[in-house]
């Protein structure tokens, strides 16, 4: 029996990098949830030993804090300190959805994350909070309003894959009324082109931001 002859030295390419570990990672977290990334489950999905796997990432915290961060970076926060704070935060949302509907798996984790494991993250939030700061809405209001516009994305993101026309009855004469509202929504929809999440999402987010200016940005604190 022949052994084959073998080049001396480190393989060429390398086994683990950081883009593959996150990408398992990824794949960890829609089959098996936030709680079944484990660090043995991501070196078994990955074909290699859990030493070789700590070589590359200290800890399961890591590797969520290094998802955390890849997704923050595509995040577009450009609107903030150049566009009006309605428009920044508007572009700041669609987005973050857009990104979600992308990675719908990665709510739990966004909340799960603290920002301090986090530092590009944290300069996102920072950015986003700096913006309402300039427009001198009170300290009090901004965390309460970046949490409530978060939530209502991660909502629309999850809510993404509903079928249209959900809310259309069984039997129309039973249910008049939502049968009406139903096709109204759908008429609507189509009239300006959108797909009904992109609708429900762009109504929501400006009933939001206009509710949220009456109650902090119209009293507006002057600073000196």
């Amino acid at each position: 029996m022949t052994l084959e002859s073998r080049r001396p030295g480190r393989p060429k390419e390398r086994i683990l990098d950081r883009d593959r570990i996150a990408e398992a990672a990824l794949a960890q977290i829609r089959s098996a949830g936030l709680s079944g990334m484990t660090m043995r489950a991501l070196a078994r999905r990955l074909k290699v030993s859990p030493s070789a796997l700590y070589n590359h990432v200290p800890s399961r915290a890591a590797v969520l804090a290094l998802l955390q961060e890849r997704f923050a970076a595509g995040i577009d926060t450009s609107g903030f300190g150049s566009e009006p704070l309605r428009e920044a935060l508007s572009r700041w949302a669609w987005s973050y959805l857009t990104r979600l509907r992308e990675r719908p798996e990665l709510v739990p984790l966004i909340v799960a994350v603290p920002l301090a494991h986090t530092p590009y993250t944290s300069l996102v939030y920072q950015r986003v909070v700096a913006g309402f700061s300039a427009a001198h809405w009170p300290d009090e209001s901004i965390i309460a309003s970046l949490s409530v516009l978060e939530t209502f994305i991660f909502g629309a993101a999850l809510d993404s894959p509903t079928p249209e026309g959900v809310y259309e009855p069984r039997d129309p004469e039973r249910s008049p009324l939502l049968a009406r509202a139903s096709a109204a929504f759908a008429a609507t929809a189509a009239e300006r082109g959108l797909p009904p999440g992109d609708l429900l999402f762009e109504i929501g987010l400006d009933a939001l931001l206009t509710g949220m200016h009456q109650l902090w940005g119209a009293t507006r604190r002057t600073r000196g």
